[in-house]
């Protein structure tokens, strides 16, 4: 077992239990449905974007909870400022 697979467990969990609200449907009235899974895919993909990259491990955990946090705002800044080849926090 690495060192990253029980943290994204964690998030994918907690990402899958968001999908469902207290009525038991799927997908809730705000970010459901296909565009909620979309956005899902996009910040796991992120993060282990965020994971290949040279920065430092307090840098990797800043953009990962920003993309965590934020997900559609923290993937559009991860992607215009953060997709750089040299550390920058």
């Amino acid at each position: 077992m690495s060192l990253y697979s029980i943290p994204f467990t964690f998030i994918f969990l907690s990402y899958l239990c968001n999908l469902v609200n207290a009525d038991g449907n799927i997908g809730g009235y705000i970010g459901g449905g296909i565009g909620g899974l979309i956005i899902i895919i996009l910040d796991i993909i992120a993060i282990f974007d965020v994971l290949g990259t040279p920065r430092t491990i307090v840098g990797k955990l800043l953009w990962i909870l920003l993309i965590i946090i934020f997900p559609i705002g923290g993937l559009i800044i991860w992607l215009l400022f953060g997709r750089k080849t040299t550390p920058v926090i």
